[in-house]
C-alpha cells in the first residue's frame, strides 16, 4: 500500500497544471473558469485513485506522522458478544501503542465516507471488523480498495474464510485477512449431532419451509448435508422484526419437533439461544430434555444456564494478538495473508437428550404451536 498522493502527483498524472486540480478539489471550477468536461476527469480519477483531502492536525504539525489505527465496523455488533470484547481488547493495545484509537460504527452503505473520513484525518492503520456476512462485506469492498491503497495497512477482523474468491481478491488487494475456521465448527457440530443419534436438524440460519439458507450460508447447510442430517430451516424470513425472531424461531422448532420428530437444532448466536431455550419452555419444551441444543459464539452466560450450553469459544485473544502484530509490521513486509485460527468447542449439557421417549409419545398432545 502506498502513501498519500500528492497534489504535484495527481497534477502530473492528469496532466493538467497544480491550479486546475486545486480549484475543483475547492469546488472553485466556475471562478476559475474550468470547464465541466475537466472538471468530471478530475473528480473521476480523485475517486479512481482513492485520494481524500488531509484534515489531519497531526500530519501539520512540525511534520510528524500520524501513528493513530482506526477501527471501522458496521452491523449488529453488540449483537455478538464476542465481537465486543475484541473491540475492548484492541483499543487498550492500540492506546497502549499510540496513546489513543478512532472507532466509527458506520451503516453498511456508508463504509466509503468512514474510510474516507479516517484518511482525511490522518490514520495510516485500520482495522476492518465484519459484523456481517462475508457476501454482505464483500458488496461494498470494491469501492474501497481505491482508499485502501492510501494506507499503510488493512487488516479484516473476523473473516469467515467461506469465500475463497472473495479472499483472493482481498488479499490481491494488500488487505491481512484475521479469522477463525467457521466451516470446521459446522462441520464438528453436524459430526456431534450424527454421533447422538440425530438424523434431522433445525438450523436457524436456513428459511422455514424451505433448504434456503440465509446469504453467506451455503456451506452451514452443506457441512450437515454432507453428514448424512436432513435439515429443517428455522429463519421466520426477513420481513419480521427483530424483536420477534426468537419467538417465532422457537414456535417453528416447537412444530417441527411435534410434527416431524426433530429433537436437534444448531443456533448460530449464544445469545439467540437462550432466548429461544426461554422460549421453548412457554412451548412445553425443555432443552435438554425435548431438545438438543448447540450454539455459537461463547457468550460468558452460556455456562450459568439450567442446562450449561454447548457452544464454540472464539480464538478472540490469539485473533487481537495477530492483528496487532500485523499493525506494528512494517507495511511493506511480504504479501498479504490469511490467518486462520480454530474456534474452541465447549461441551454444557444442551448438546444431550435427557428424555428417552420415543417421539410419537412426544406427540401425545397431538397440537401445534
Amino acid at each position: 500500500m502506498t502513501k498519500s498522493l500528492t497534489m504535484n502527483q495527481l497534477a502530473e498524472e492528469l496532466n493538467l497544471s497544480r491550479r486546475v486540480v486545486s480549484a475543483v478539489m475547492n469546488n472553485r471550477s466556475r471562478e476559475l473558469r474550468i470547464s465541466s468536461a475537466t472538471e468530471k476527469r478530475v473528480r473521476e480519477h480523485l475517486a479512481a485513485s482513492g485520494y481524500v483531502r488531509s484534515k489531519s492536525a497531526l500530519q501539520l504539525q512540525s511534520g510528524k506522522e500520524n501513528n493513530m489505527i482506526g477501527i471501522l465496523y458496521c452491523g449488529k455488533f453488540i449483537d455478538l458478544e464476542y465481537l465486543t470484547a475484541s473491540l475492548t481488547l484492541l483499543t487498550q493495545e492500540i492506546r497502549n501503542l499510540c496513546g489513543f484509537s478512532e472507532i466509527s460504527g458506520v451503516e453498511p452503505d456508508h463504509l466509503q465516507e468512514g474510510v474516507s473520513e479516517f484518511i482525511a484525518k490522518g490514520i495510516r492503520k485500520l482495522i476492518w471488523i465484519h459484523a456481517n456476512t462475508e457476501e454482505e462485506e464483500f458488496i461494498h469492498a470494491e469501492k474501497l480498495f481505491p482508499l485502501f491503497k492510501r494506507l499503510e495497512k488493512v487488516v479484516i477482523f473476523k473473516f469467515d474464510f467461506l469465500n475463497p474468491e472473495a479472499e483472493d481478491i482481498y488479499l490481491e488487494n494488500g488487505i491481512e485477512l484475521v479469522g477463525f475456521d467457521s466451516e470446521r465448527s459446522y462441520r464438528e457440530t453436524a459430526d456431534l449431532f450424527r454421533r447422538e443419534g440425530h438424523t434431522s436438524v433445525a438450523l436457524n440460519d436456513v428459511y422455514m419451509d424451505s433448504d434456503l439458507p440465509l446469504p453467506g450460508n451455503s456451506k452451514l447447510l452443506a457441512a450437515f448435508r454432507e453428514a448424512g442430517l436432513k435439515v429443517r430451516g428455522l429463519h421466520p424470513g426477513n420481513s419480521v422484526p427483530h424483536s420477534e425472531v426468537s419467538r417465532l424461531i422457537a414456535e417453528n422448532l416447537a412444530g417441527l419437533h411435534r410434527r416431524e420428530g426433530v429433537r436437534a437444532a444448531f443456533i448460530r448466536n449464544d445469545l439467540l439461544s437462550i432466548e429461544v431455550m426461554h422460549r421453548l419452555h412457554s412451548c412445553g419444551l425443555r432443552v435438554p430434555d425435548d431438545i438438543a441444543l448447540i450454539g455459537f459464539s461463547g457468550s460468558p452466560y452460556s455456562r450459568w444456564l439450567p442446562a450449561p450450553l454447548t457452544t464454540y469459544e472464539h480464538p478472540v485473544a490469539e485473533m487481537c494478538r495477530c492483528t496487532m502484530d500485523l499493525l506494528k509490521a512494517d507495511g511493506k513486509a511480504g504479501k498479504a495473508q490469511r490467518h486462520i485460527f480454530e474456534n474452541k468447542l465447549i461441551l454444557g449439557e444442551s448438546h444431550r437428550i435427557r428424555n428417552n421417549k420415543t417421539t410419537n409419545n412426544k406427540k401425545r398432545n397431538g397440537g401445534t404451536v
